[in-house]
């Protein structure tokens, strides 16, 4: 699966660019230890053949005393450094891998700090990284606060109502899958389906191979599994969230699928908290309800003795 999500990854020309800049690093520092080396070779090969023009980089005259002190440091250490070939070389050698270093440092941050690149007609839309990793922390996050607000009292009353009007665990379930389309759709800016089936009619459905072979391993492991299509461009395929689940009116199915909506962890999350926690609120009504209901007629029954 990761081999095929790499072979259907479309590459862009910014990625390409990057892909490429660690060779052109390698390419210019070779560049610029081979001007370094050659430069050497000409002075060695200048000073073998004219030894009388090479200018001797250390002066042995002692400086006049009247100069002074700080004349003497410039005379025996600062002048025969700038004035001699080899130390020219380099420094020079010093310098250009200095800029090509500091290049290498500051154009990727430059690159990354922009949202859109020109170059003549050429326009390349960059994306922050960091916006890209707010965005899966801030999408992440509030799922997290939604799975939390179905455990909260409010929704518990909310969902009452539903279960009370409901014959099985099936409406309440739905009523708040509904609620989930909602808030994805409203606050996330994300979309997705649904279907519901008992065991029978999901062996039954005319659904993918590779969704139906979730199952098995739904069943073994108690949670939803996913399936996300390699190429997230395609409208022609779906991305898949099925959750195999079991209670007191039978064996069950939820199967979430989206043309854009790519499932992750957090929708694993989500989805096993929302069946336990609809089911334990469906049980929790009709237990109450049963004990309220047997109260009430054993007081009758005593009432009318």
């Amino acid at each position: 699966m990761a081999i095929e999500e790499q072979k259907n990854k479309r590459i862009s020309v910014f990625d390409r660019i990057i892909g490429f800049m660690p060779k052109l690093y390698v390419i210019g520092t070779i560049l610029i230890f081979v001007y370094t080396l050659v430069a050497m070779a000409l002075l060695g090969i200048q000073t073998w053949k004219e030894p009388d023009k090479v200018v001797n980089p250390v002066n042995t005259q002692n400086p006049a005393i009247s100069e002074g002190f700080e004349h003497t440091l410039i005379t025996l250490i600062i002048e025969p450094i700038v004035t001699s070939e080899f130390y020219q070389i380099i420094f020079n050698t010093l310098f250009l891998y200095l800029v090509w270093i500091l290049l290498f440092l500051l154009a990727p941050i430059a690159f990354y700090r922009l949202k859109h690149f020109k170059f003549f007609n050429i326009e390349i839309e960059i994306e922050k990284q960091d916006a890209a990793v707010f965005e899966v922390f801030s999408v992440s996050s509030s799922k997290m606060k939604f799975a939390a607000y179905l455990t909260s009292e409010e929704f518990q009353l909310e969902i009452s109502e539903e279960i009370a009007n409901s014959k099985d665990f099936k409406a309440p379930l739905i009523y708040t899958l509904d609620s989930t389309i909602e808030f994805y759709s409203n606050q996330l800016g994300l979309d997705f389906t649904y279907e519901i089936y008992n065991l029978n009619q999901f062996k039954k459905a005319k659904l993918p191979k590779s969704i139906k072979s979730m199952l098995d391993k739904s069943i073994q492991t108690g949670d939803p599994c996913i399936t996300n299509k390699s190429n997230s461009d395609s409208e022609y395929y779906k991305n898949f969230l099925l959750h195999y689940y079991e209670n007191l009116d039978g064996k069950f199915v939820t199967v979430l699928s989206s043309y854009q909506t790519e499932f992750d962890t957090f929708d694993k999350s989500l989805i096993k908290i929302l069946h336990n926690v609809i089911y334990d609120y469906y049980l929790q009504y009709n237990y109450i309800y049963d004990v309220t209901l047997t109260m009430v007629k054993n007081e009758e029954i005593s009432y009318n003795k």
